[in-house]
């Protein structure tokens, strides 16, 4: 079981929905994970609505953050 600090963003903004939309990429080097599916978070705390991920061209709105719990 691994627990880290997670950034929700909304299924509907995650762009473009490609083959791994919804999966979880492990990266032991990573400070932060970005999921789009509520129920991989344990609780959730709304981010500011200025707050985005920017991911070259794109900018996704982060909705919220919370702890994910993933078993591995």
């Amino acid at each position: 079981m691994m627990a880290g600090l997670g950034a929700f963003v909304s299924r509907d903004t995650a762009y473009p929905k490609y083959e791994l939309h919804s999966s979880v990429i492990l990266d032991s080097g990573a400070t932060l994970y970005i999921g789009n599916d509520k129920a991989r978070f344990l609780g959730l705390t709304l981010a500011n609505r200025d707050e985005f991920l920017y991911a070259r061209e794109d900018h996704i709105l982060i909705v919220a953050y919370g702890t994910i719990e993933l078993t591995i």
